[in-house]
């Protein structure tokens, strides 16, 4: 199993807009960069990009088919399924703060939809997701 960021941008796909993400629902996303590592079964983290402290991690969820080549996009989908919409985004400045996660890939050069993740990096978003919970 591999962990991933995917991420989008407001202007074209709000997270924190009411039924974007809600657990259970199925939805495509682009799989450009690392298409060939992509899995089912794979946990995604789905990051709102763009300026400002709203960035950070909005949902998690998980891989449900191999990358495809989807034509009306010019590209390749994966599709996925949210686990979880979060209660409380983790955002930029917590990551940025985490010694774990202070050095991602999307902190450093934002501009892709798909970030691969160490497992420790992966782990450490389930810890602070789990922490949520208590």
């Amino acid at each position: 199993m591999s962990y991933w960021i995917f991420q989008s941008i407001a202007e074209r796909y709000d997270l924190r807009k009411k039924g974007v993400v809600e657990d259970g629902k199925h939805d495509t996303w682009y799989a450009s960069r690392y298409r060939g590592r992509m899995k089912v079964g794979d946990i995604v983290y789905f990051w709102l990009g763009g300026i400002g402290e709203k960035r950070g991690v909005y949902a998690l969820g998980e891989i449900i088919s191999e990358p495809y080549r989807k034509d009306d996009w010019d590209s390749y989908g994966i599709d996925v399924c949210y686990k979880r919409k979060l209660i409380k985004p983790i955002d930029v400045i917590a990551v940025k703060n985490n010694e774990i996660l202070s050095d991602l890939l999307i902190l450093r050069a934002p501009q892709a939809t798909n970030f691969a993740l160490t497992e420790e990096q992966g782990k450490e978003f389930e810890r602070i997701i789990a922490k949520e919970d208590k």
